[in-house]
Formats: structure tokens, sequence, C-alpha cells
């Protein structure tokens, strides 16, 4: 503002040196006159920058408030933005209160848990039903574990013996399904009477090392389902048998415990039990 000033005065002078001929006493009154109108001036001119300066801080203040309100205003926006994808479930999110979501989470596991279950026993009833269809006969072994493998699984959860072991058993007392002693329906070789009563059939025994032919009693089942219930019965309340089932994680450790506990004569027998799960991978029916 002040070389503004100075560069004013000094153009006013040589004006009036123009104008007045450079008379000395004619400059001094021009001078004077400009100085006048110049002190006259200055309360206004004052004025105007005071006025300029209030309004250019004025529209910076409203400038940077504008650019704080923008920002806390984005902030509030991904604050917000952060709870829903936090907390989805909360009432002023989702529409709904916690309690109601629990019981409907609730209601859907129960749901679940009945599909679930009615599926279970869909596929069991149908796998009873499938071996109730079966009329006897030698089956090839891929048939025989198709038939006798998902009965097997459900008899072992509710016994605790070892899949597996039923179906090697099965499928060495009666050859993969060649004889179960004619209609008695024995899959295991039993011997006794049966909830049907009872049949005589010649068998071969280890009797002081050497292999005879005696004839024996053997129990008689209405159904393939009633023998394999009977077998894990035997296997489960008698104390005979009480080493085997402590080995009931271990179905090779169980096929020993067998010929120990004397269940056959044969002393491969456990042997072959091992090697007919090992060969046909018996062993993924266990739960």
């Amino acid at each position: 503002m002040k070389t503004c000033r100075k560069l004013s005065l000094v153009v006013m002078l040589c004006a009036s040196f123009l104008m007045t001929g450079c008379d000395a006493q004619q400059i001094l009154n021009v001078i004077e006159q400009v100085a006048n109108g110049v002190q006259q001036a200055m309360p206004a001119v004052r004025d105007a920058v005071n006025t300029f300066q209030n309004a250019f801080n004025n529209n910076n203040t409203n400038d940077n408030q504008n650019t704080a309100n923008n920002n806390t205003a984005e902030t509030n926006a991904t604050n917000q933005a952060n709870v829903n994808v936090t907390n989805p479930d909360q009432e002023d999110i989702a529409g709904q209160n916690t309690t109601n979501t629990n019981n409907n989470t609730n209601t859907n596991n129960n749901q679940t848990n009945t599909t679930t279950t009615t599926g279970t026993n869909t596929n069991a009833g149908q796998a009873e039903a499938a071996l109730a269809n079966y009329s006897g006969g030698k089956l090839a072994p891929s048939e025989f574990a198709r038939l006798f493998g998902p009965v097997a699984r459900e008899a072992s959860k509710k016994s605790g013996v070892p899949a597996s072991i039923i179906m090697a058993q099965a499928a060495l007392e009666t050859g993969w399904g060649a004889s179960s002693l004619g209609n008695a329906k024995n899959l295991f070789g039993i011997k006794g009477t049966g909830p049907a009563g009872s049949v005589t059939m010649p068998t071969k025994e280890y009797i002081n090392g050497r292999m005879v032919t005696v004839q024996a009693k053997f129990r008689k089942y209405n159904s393939w389902q009633e023998s394999i219930e009977d077998h894990s019965r035997l296997l489960t309340s008698s104390s005979r048998y009480a080493q085997c089932m402590a080995n009931r994680n271990n179905p090779d450790q169980f096929a020993r415990e067998l010929l120990k506990a004397g269940y056959a004569t044969d002393p491969q027998y456990a042997n072959k039990l091992i090697s007919i799960m090992k060969s046909n991978n018996f062993y993924q029916y266990n739960n």
C-alpha cells in the first residue's frame, strides 16, 4: 500500500510539472492540493481495504468450516458403513432384534438336525430293505460290500462292534453268501437255538489239531437283520468277548481277540478276517 502511495505522488508531481511549465509556486499549490485530496481520500481507501480483508477472511473461514463439515460427514458415513458390515445382526441394521435372530437360528438348527436325522433314517431303512430282499447266494465281494456295508455300519453305531468285523465274519462264515446254513439265515455260524428255532447241519471243526466234520445245531433267524443284531448282542453281552470290545477301535486286534476267546477253532481265523478286511477295505464302513 505504501508503494502505491509513493507512486501516485510521483505521477502527480510529474503531471504538475508538465501542466505548470515548472512554475515553482504553482507546483507547490498543486502539490498542496494533491496532498489535501489524498489526505481526504485516505479514510475511504482504508475502509475499502478493511472491507476487502474482512470479505477475504470470511470466505476462508467458510471454506475451512465447509471442509471440516465435509470431512466430518465422510468420517461418519465411513463409520456407519463399518457398523453395517461388522454387525449385520443388530436390530437397527437387520430390522429384527437379537432374540428373534437367536430363535430363528435355533429353529434353523433344529430343522437342519431334523433333516439330517430323517435323511440318515431313510438311508438306513433303504439299506435294511435292500438286505431284506436278498434271497441268499454267493455274491462278488463288491456286491457283498454294497449290500451289507450300510447295514453293518448302522449296527456298529448301536453296539460298538466294528462294521468291518461284522462284514468280514459274515463273508468268511458264509463263503460270501454261498451258504447261510440252509434257510436259517445264519450269517455268523452261531450255534444254539435262535428266534426262529434251529437247524442241524454238518460243520468242520478243528479238534486236537485235526479238521473233522461233525453235526451241530445252529441258530435260525427270521431275517438277515435279526442275525446281525443277535451277533452284536452275543459279542457285547458275554464276558467271554469283553477283551474284543475293549479293542473296538482296533479291528485287527478285535479279530485276534475273537480267536483267543474261542469264537472259532480254526487257528487262522483271525488272519483270515484281517485279510478280508484289508483286501476289500471294509475299514471304510467303521464309524
